[in-house]
């Protein structure tokens, strides 16, 4: 079963997936391919306030600090921390980089 898994996210991966680039707290790079998502959320006790809420999917074999940077194209972000995890993949939640 977890080979079937693994190819699924594979496919998911090549389908929707881009490559970014991790720099780590050491300066070290490593480009990945990582599914980035972007989403407007109600945010406090008015619905008419919205937040966006970046985040990016990643195999659970890429290690990923607190702290680390995504690059994508002329975007950056840093890492904030982990959302989920289904064994397979991982989330993890994203702010912009100097903000």
């Amino acid at each position: 079963m977890q080979d079937e898994l693994s190819d699924l996210n594979r496919q998911v991966l090549a389908t929707f997936g881009e490559v970014v680039t991790l720099k780590k707290s050491d300066d070290s790079r490593l480009e990945v391919t990582g599914i980035l998502t972007r989403e407007l959320v109600p945010t406090g006790p008015y619905e008419q306030v919205l937040q966006e809420i970046t985040t990016l999917a990643l195999t659970t074999d890429v290690k990923v600090s607190r702290g680390d940077e995504v690059i994508s194209a002329e975007q950056r972000w840093t890492v904030e921390r982990k959302l989920k995890g289904d064994g397979q993949m991982n989330w993890w939640s994203l702010h912009e980089a100097g903000a």
